[in-house]
């Protein structure tokens, strides 16, 4: 199954439709705005805000995100919460997730306050020692599909993965890709870009999903024989995002990749193609966290409770195509998840085996180079 820029272009009115901030007075639903797409809703008049933002005046002074998000979140981010909070000055800082933990973890005195995007459900709490617990309020009103128990995390997000093809050269070296079966061609050697999982959340999602639905039970034998088959034709990089990128620009025909990145990018008028594997996939909450040592407390809890509201959940999926954990936003335009063969993960174990599943992965890599 794929999407490609055609398809896009079939559903254009739901690229186009327009992701407004409005008021909120009930968990189910959100008044409508004939404002623009920042909305006139989102002003500092305490009758028109949403339900769930806190005064303007509380919110001041300067909020570090440290993100893996995609460039239109960080602008629609800076844009609403600018809005919202108008005496609060947003900063980002963006890279792979992995890279933003350690530099966190290794400075006492970052200025960090939220790490948004790239914290997923599997993680457990292994980044427990460098974050600390918060619990929205879409959560406290029920508004969630997923929850985190711990509450280390706020789940915003429901990942989906695929394979990105570049089909001009897919057709050039004469191959057809519906699935991970289609990448063990010696055609390709070379031409398939994978993230790592160790430096990766989207490489580590990828590792689950192949574990998860080329064996008959999660890593057996058979999976991990899949592995050893592809490694050998892969190029791989630290960098989520140079998957995709890569692709497009004609460097690589295929790589591993995630939905909501591929598909923007296609929206962007990318010709490249959205490939969920005909084997299975999986999906996996993720969403952001609080910093343990969060210098501007008050807003990065504030910026919390506007990236898990409806609003925001619309304005993902019709802008980025991001799937909300969001209860009550839009899925319009994205394929739907029971067509998409998802395997069900476990993640406690996943959590509990961390480790072990990057060092094995590791170790094929280091035996097959």
């Amino acid at each position: 199954m794929k999407i490609t820029r055609r398809d896009f272009l079939k559903a254009s009115g739901v690229a186009a439709a327009a992701g407004v901030l409005a008021a909120c007075s009930d968990g189910g639903s959100s008044s409508s705005s004939s404002g623009s797409d920042a909305g006139g809703s989102t002003g500092s008049d305490s009758s028109e805000r949403p339900e769930w933002a806190m005064d303007a005046d509380k919110v001041s002074g300067t909020l570090t995100v440290y993100t893996t998000m995609l460039q239109d979140e960080q602008d629609r981010i800076q844009e609403v919460f600018g809005q919202l909070y108008p005496d609060c000055t947003v900063q980002f800082q963006a890279d792979s997730v992995g890279t933003l933990v350690t530099k966190v973890r290794s400075d006492s005195n970052s200025d960090c306050d939220v790490i948004a995007g790239g914290m997923f459900a599997s993680d457990g709490t292994s980044n427990e020692d460098i974050l600390q617990t918060y619990t929205t309020w879409q959560e406290e009103n029920d508004q969630l599909t997923y929850v985190d128990d711990t509450h280390l995390k706020s789940y915003i997000d429901i990942q989906e993965m695929c394979i990105v093809v570049n089909p001009s050269l897919a057709e050039d070296a004469g191959v057809e890709i519906k699935g991970y079966n289609d990448l063990i061609n010696d055609k390709l050697k070379g031409q398939i870009i994978v993230a790592a999982p160790d430096a990766s959340s989207s490489g580590f999602r990828q590792l689950q999903t192949i574990l998860a639905v080329m064996g008959d039970e999660f890593a057996d034998d058979k999976a991990w024989d899949y592995i050893r088959k592809l490694v050998p034709l892969t190029f791989t990089t630290n960098s989520s995002k140079d998957v995709f990128n890569l692709v497009a620009q004609g460097e690589y025909t295929c790589g591993l990749s995630y939905e909501n990145a591929v598909l923007d990018m296609i929206a962007d008028g990318a010709d490249i193609e959205c490939v969920y594997m005909e084997e299975g996939n999986t999906a996996m909450a993720s969403g952001m966290s609080i910093t343990k040592n969060a210098p501007n407390l008050t807003a990065a809890q504030a910026l919390m409770d506007m990236l898990a509201s409806k609003e925001h959940g619309d304005w993902r999926t019709t802008h980025i195509f991001g799937r909300s954990n969001n209860k009550y936003a839009s899925t319009k335009g994205l394929k739907d998840a029971d067509e998409l063969g998802n395997v069900d993960l476990d993640l406690d174990y996943i959590t509990e085996h961390k480790q072990e599943l990057i060092d094995k992965y590791n170790e094929i890599v280091a035996e097959l180079s």
